[in-house]
């Protein structure tokens, strides 16, 4: 009698189980939402005798899950592009490709009824990281101010950028991401949070639309969150503006229960079992080593880990590699479609413009300098040998001044470079493969002028150029204009009175007189080590 009334004092168990799980609020349905496209198994509940089976069948369909997530993660690199290079789909902050992102890992979860439907994993996360890390207009594509580029105060690129950092993070300075990151109090999020333009500026794309053909794969989500951007009143929206969004860590659970009580359907006969095929699986790496080619390879143009342009083979090109992955199966259309898209300029891929403009800014020199402080410089440099500036550059010493000019010309615009902006490298920027011949063209040239080292700007020049942000007026407008060589001859002998010398021309009697027994010096000790030591070293090699 006990053991025929188990079952009844089990079902009555599950029961009430199912009933204090179906009390715990829910989050509200937005009017409308993006419902994507396939069967779904979240409907209402069925019987509590559907649960045995339904568990098997998710144990049993976690190969084919893990394929399918693959491919929806590989899908989400394809729709972001390269990281090395900001653009429309990878500014700071969350926008629509990293909402395709957390869909991709949360697929990985190998029971797919905690992950679907409104209020799932996904859906969670989502309007968790939307709410709290939104994109900003101040920190879009390259620029980033007063972080990036950073506000010319010390002369020295690194310190600067330090000083910018610390000026966000402390309030001194208005930076709208760091203003608009952790801004929603959570109560808020618990009772209900609604995206609006007024109170999330991140509902709005700051670079322009982008899409998310690759990573959105239709899988029974009602995740508002997913779907892409849309044009409001001139500007692209992203698919949260206006929806209300309540955080709730246990409706996944829910969720996931209420997907075991229904009746098993689909898969192979009716069975709710899936088996993924072998072409499948193939196909699922190889969009996977795509798509980490394509986000994660630094050799691209714009690439900080790149020099300059980035000059390399164009075997070694990102389309390059994705199109010889594409070779070993032609009937991948997933990487077949990225490519032509790439060759089409459709692809989610940084413009030129974006990449000029990175380039300009994440390659400047050590030393941060305005564009009329860097022209002194190199003029002052210049005076000594003409390829002194070309040098310097190529070395990251200084900024390329086309570099410069290109940065002041775009860094102040949230849509990108004006449209009289053109960059227009004057030396090449920072280049390690053009030292060799830089060196060789200064020791060649013939072009070398000592006596202009008896300029104390000039001398600072080329010790150390960040002193000009310090002492105004100190290096030598001559260099720059040998007409006002009169007028900056009381500044150079104000700053040789600053090393405790009576002027200009002492600094250079004192630097010829210093050369000069350095000379003897070492004409001395040369003589009398070739005297004793060169013939010694001769006999021991016999």
């Amino acid at each position: 009698m006990q053991a025929a009334s188990r079952p009844y004092a089990l079902a009555a168990a599950v029961l009430a189980a199912t009933g204090a799980v179906a009390a715990i609020p829910t989050a509200p349905r937005p009017s409308q939402l993006p419902i994507r496209s396939m069967e779904t198994r979240l409907v209402d509940a069925d019987s509590v005798l559907n649960i045995p089976v339904n568990l098997f069948d998710d144990i049993v369909n976690i190969p084919y899950n893990e394929v399918e997530a693959l491919d929806t993660f590989s899908g989400s690199l394809f729709d972001t592009g390269t990281w090395w290079v900001p653009s429309a789909s990878n500014v700071w902050g969350i926008g629509e490709q990293d909402v395709a992102h957390a869909e991709g890992l949360f697929a990985f979860i190998p029971f797919p009824g905690l992950d679907q439907g409104v209020g799932g994993l996904d859906y969670q996360i989502d309007g968790l990281l939307t709410s709290e890390i939104p994109e900003s207009a101040s920190c879009d594509v390259a620029t980033c101010s007063p972080i990036l580029p950073p506000e010319v105060i010390t002369g020295y690129s690194s310190l600067d950028q330090f000083i910018g950092t610390i000026d966000a993070l402390d309030g001194q300075t208005q930076f709208g991401l760091f203003d608009n990151w952790f801004h929603v109090p959570l109560s808020e999020l618990l009772s209900g949070y609604t995206f609006t333009e007024a109170d999330d500026p991140g509902v709005v794309a700051p670079s322009g639309p982008a899409t998310q053909g690759f990573g959105v794969v239709p899988d029974g989500n009602t995740n508002p969150f997913l779907g892409g951007t849309s044009v409001v009143d001139g500007q692209n929206v992203y698919p949260w503006d206006g929806i209300t969004y309540t955080l709730n860590p246990l409706q996944p659970f829910a969720n996931f229960f209420d997907s075991l009580l229904q009746t098993p359907s689909g898969g192979i006969d009716g069975t709710g079992i899936e088996i993924p095929g072998f072409t499948e699986i193939i196909q699922s790496l190889e969009n996977f080593a795509a798509g980490t080619i394509i986000d994660f390879d630094p050799f691209t143009e714009g690439s900080f880990a790149c020099q300059a342009s980035c000059d390399i083979p164009q075997f070694l090109t990102i389309p390059a590699l994705v199109q010889d992955i594409s070779n070993l199966d032609p009937s991948n259309t997933t990487l077949t479609t990225w490519l032509a898209e790439y060759a089409a300029g459709t692809a989610d891929e940084p413009t030129q413009s974006q990449i000029d403009e990175t380039i300009a800014l994440t390659q400047a020199g050590d030393f941060d300098l305005t564009p009329a402080q860097l022209a002194i410089v190199d003029a002052d440099l210049a005076s000594i040998n003409p390829e002194l500036p070309v040098l310097y550059t190529n070395f990251g010493f200084i900024d390329d001044p086309g570099y410069l000019a290109y940065t002041e010309a775009t860094a102040n615009t949230s849509t990108g470079p004006t449209t009289s902006a053109v960059f227009d490298p004057v030396y090449g920027g920072e280049n390690a493969n053009l030292l060799l011949s830089d060196l060789y063209t200064l020791l060649t040239n013939n072009d070398t002028n000592v006596n202009a080292l008896s300029e104390p700007g000039v001398l600072l020049a080329l010790l150390d150029p960040a002193l000009i942000v310090e002492v105004p007026g100190a290096f030598s407008a001559a260099a720059a204009d040998p007409s006002s060589a009169s007028t900056m001859s009381n500044d150079a002998a104000n700053f040789g009175s600053l090393l405790g010398l009576s002027g200009a021309s002492s600094l250079a009697t004192d630097l010829s007189a210093l050369l000069s027994q350095l000379s003897a010096e070492l004409s001395t000790a040369l003589s009398a080590d070739l005297a004793t030591t060169l013939p010694t070293d001769l006999v021991s090699m016999f």
